[in-house]
């Protein structure tokens, strides 16, 4: 299998793409575009940007084909052996899972705009890149100049690359094994855009808070890991994960100097970087293998994404990237965030991770659902010290996190709400049934969680004030649950 890539026209933002089948055995094959992108669950209907459609065989011929869906296509190969799909792809929508094409760089995410054809998913695949010389390809991907090599569609799917003469590109090592110097990964900075004006911070910042992530998995899956920034002129804040890279779309570029900026960088960097384990590899058994055709529900959203928003700010406060102050307002702004919304006494976190392919995306029905990054968030907070709690300190949501790894992940396997449940159930010694009732499963109960736990670690929730405060006076214990929880491996003793 292979793709030609081009810029059809730049200044109305069109790519020229050329497919490229060969060894055609069947005398019909079926065609097929994705119709959404893992990262975001709700169809995009990616169709929509394509145009010229044309099929021609070795030599030229039209070939004769219909389209049966949206986005399949059934070809009459005319016993070809060899066709050439060609068609114009409407780049021009600038953010972290989109595709963008202008005179100065191109951007594709491969999954809104490259087909496969049915039964053959498993082939390899090579991407030529028709671009000028002095062009840079950032990609996951191996990459030898302009040609790019993928071991199967889904491999080719899930890895966006930007081809610059611009890019600013900065790497540097860390050990892939926690406790260990003897293996080495490679951490990959790309940014199309206005750098980081203080490089060595960033690396330095990085390399702790990936550190961190190491040590709580064990290992980092990868020999290279890379982070593709777009850094823009406008306010923007989007992240999108890969198996074994990340594409972040932020601005404005004159901000880089603000406090506010750089923390919110920072934190959507380690979120994503976390998602490196957490849904590109623990995944629920419901998206195991993706499905492009169709919606893949999962009421499992509080998992792969609310887990995920938890663990991105509070392993920047573990690392010492963060001190407390910083966390706390990063956290209080996703409480604040919270109180504002009145969907949780009306959805629950369960059935807004389902709906996500109806409305997750947009504000939809006020006060209709609650959303799997915040409420989600809050119930990883929760589950997080009820475990701390309950086993003087000696666990953690970690050892969830690792076992999901390490049982499912590795095995290939997906996980279950059962199987989640069982876990935190097995490491906090306590059931964990009215945990999933009320605040996963049932609507208005997050107030009297959080005041709960809150107190667990020596805080108070202020409701007017939509904030988690440290009482003016904790206990010992309380603050030896307190320090177990923002250092993870304190075993607190009674």
């Amino acid at each position: 299998m292979k793709y030609k890539i081009s810029v059809h026209d730049a200044q109305t933002h069109f790519l020229a793409l050329e497919y490229i089948i060969d060894y055609v055995h069947q005398d019909t094959i079926y065609l097929q575009l994705p119709a959404w992108r893992p990262g975001r669950y709700e169809m995009q209907n990616y169709a929509k940007n394509i145009r010229c459609f044309d099929i021609v065989n070795e030599v030229g011929e039209n070939i004769p084909y219909k389209k049966i869906t949206k986005d399949k296509w059934q070809v009459d190969t005319r016993k070809a052996s060899k066709i050439v799909v060609r068609y114009q792809y409407y780049a021009n929508q600038y953010d972290a899972g989109a595709s963008y094409v202008c005179g100065d760089f191109i951007y594709v995410n491969p999954v809104n705009c490259l087909m496969y054809v049915e039964g053959r998913m498993d082939e390899a695949y090579i991407l030529e890149l028709q671009a000028p010389s002095d062009y840079q390809i950032a990609c996951q991907l191996p990459c030898d100049g302009h040609i790019i090599t993928a071991k199967n569609f889904d491999n080719l799917a899930d890895s966006p690359f930007i081809a610059s003469a611009s890019m600013h590109h900065y790497s540097f090592e860390v050990n892939c094994l926690a406790n260990s110097n003897n293996q080495k990964s490679t951490i990959h900075f790309w940014f199309q855009g206005t750098p980081y004006t203080n490089m060595q911070q960033l690396i330095d910042e990085t390399i702790a808070y990936t550190n961190e992530q190491i040590t709580l998995f064990g290992e980092l899956p990868c020999s290279h890991f890379h982070f593709l920034y777009h850094i823009l002129p406008n306010p923007f804040r989007h992240g999108v994960e890969h198996a074994d890279s990340t594409v972040i779309s932020m601005g404005p570029n004159t901000d880089w100097l603000k406090s506010e900026f750089y923390d919110s960088f920072m934190a959507i960097s380690s979120h994503e970087l976390f998602h490196l384990w957490n849904v590109k590899r623990i995944r629920p058994s419901d998206m195991l293998p993706y499905d492009f055709t169709k919606e893949n529900y999962s009421t499992l959203g509080y998992v792969y994404e609310g887990v995920t928003t938890y663990y991105g700010d509070i392993i920047l406060l573990r690392s010492g990237v963060w001190n407390w102050q910083q966390y706390n307002d990063s956290f209080n702004g996703d409480l604040l965030k919270h109180y504002s919304n009145d969907g949780s006494r009306n959805y629950s976190v369960a059935e807004s991770s389902f709906d996500t392919w109806l409305d997750g995306y947009v504000p939809g029905v006020p006060a209709r659902k609650t959303s799997i990054y915040i409420e989600g968030m809050l119930a990883a907070f929760v589950a997080d010290i009820l475990i701390i709690f309950h086993s003087k300190g000696k666990y953690s949501l970690d050892n969830i996190m690792k076992d999901l790894y390490t049982h499912f992940a590795k095995n290939g396997k997906g996980y279950t709400e059962i199987d989640y449940c069982a876990l935190l159930e097995k490491y906090a010694g306590i059931s964990f049934e009215e945990y999933f009732t009320q605040l996963i499963w049932g609507k208005g109960h997050y107030q009297y969680w959080l005041e709960k736990v809150a107190v667990y670690i020596g805080c108070n929730i202020d409701y007017d004030g939509a904030t988690l405060e440290r009482l003016p006076n904790p206990t010992q214990h309380q603050n030896l649950i307190f320090d177990a929880w923002v250092k993870s491996r304190f075993v607190v003793n009674q």
